[in-house]
């Protein structure tokens, strides 16, 4: 950490720019974090697709399928394999407010720049139950906390609520995970200027930067949409911040195909209330990364399932490039 708890929004603004990614862990054949894997995923993402940072431990990660030691272990691996390159922020989600504080002391202790923390998913159904979660957390960490607004699993952060937390000095930054364009703009309305706000989607990015005057996206789309040879996102992320939207928005149509493959084959499963994250795996694996199993209770991809996939993505060209 280079600042301090006053600092913290400060940082947020500085820092919390660009394309960043989050990735689900591998796992190796006796079901520990695979090391090795995931070491080489860092890689990639930083040496060839070139994110700007990276999002350690969130939902597509399995972060509630492991246990906290195991949690710290992979926050300090994967900020070892980042080597300073790029920025990082650790997951540290829990329904436990005391959990919460121990995983976010111990990132903040090894090096982290933020954290993110998710509303608690029980027991918390108003407004006041989440503020006084976040106010327990601010009150015992210095490090900038992120906001993670999933009204689907979690009481939504409204406008009202987001206002009121933003005064918190910790509280540098929101991922909006509603995808309610309504909810958005009231969001950006009422903490736009105090926090870092990245709408957790690729889809509106060019409309966020352009329009919203938005300057992060944070999601699993910029390594699942990019390969070594082909950075669309990139090229078109630069060309907007450049101003020169034509050639942003030509570069940004090249992605409709893959953009439909994810509403098929990661929306379409989430929005029925399975959790997508074999399909994220495979994907990636399709595309030169590493993947592998994933734990109970997410259900794995059957060969069938695994044979469209893969002929979809072929039919994209992204395999090739």
């Amino acid at each position: 950490m280079k600042y301090n708890k006053a600092e913290a929004k400060e940082a947020a603004r500085e820092i919390l720019r660009g394309i960043w990614t989050a990735m689900p862990y591998a796992w190796d054949q006796n079901d520990k974090f695979d090391e090795k894997s995931n070491r080489s995923n860092m890689d990639h993402i930083i040496n060839n697709i070139k994110v700007d940072g990276h999002y350690c431990s969130g939902n597509i990660a399995e972060f509630w399928s492991m246990p906290d030691d195991e949690r710290m272990y992979a926050h300090e691996v994967m900020l070892d394999q980042a080597r300073g390159k790029i920025p990082m922020i650790a997951g540290c989600h829990h329904q436990s407010v005391k959990q919460v504080v121990s995983l976010a002391k111990h990132a903040q202790d090894i090096g982290y720049d933020f954290i993110i923390v998710l509303t608690p998913y029980v027991a918390a159904r108003d407004d006041e139950t989440v503020y006084q979660f976040y106010e327990y957390i601010c009150a015992n960490v210095d490090i900038g906390i992120i906001l993670f607004n999933v009204p689907q699993n979690c009481h939504p952060i409204s406008a009202k609520l987001a206002r009121r937390l933003s005064k918190l000095d910790n509280i540098c930054g929101f991922k909006q995970a509603d995808g309610s364009p309504a909810s958005t703009h009231a969001i950006i309305d009422a903490v736009g200027k105090e926090l870092v706000i990245s709408v957790a989607d690729e889809a509106p990015w060019l409309t966020s930067m352009t329009q919203l005057g938005l300057q992060w996206l944070v999601n699993y789309n910029p390594h699942l949409y990019q390969t070594k040879e082909w950075l669309p996102l990139n090229q078109y992320t630069k060309a907007a911040q450049e101003g020169d939207i034509n050639k942003a928005t030509a570069i940004a149509k090249t992605l409709q195909p893959l953009r439909e493959l994810h509403a098929k084959w990661i929306m379409g499963y989430w929005n029925s209330g399975r959790m997508p994250i074999a399909e994220m795996k495979y994907w990636q694996e399709l595309i030169g990364m590493k993947g592998g199993k994933t734990r109970p209770p997410v259900i794995p991809m059957s060969d069938e399932m695994k044979y469209e996939m893969k002929k979809d993505l072929i039919a994209t060209g992204i395999i090739k490039k």
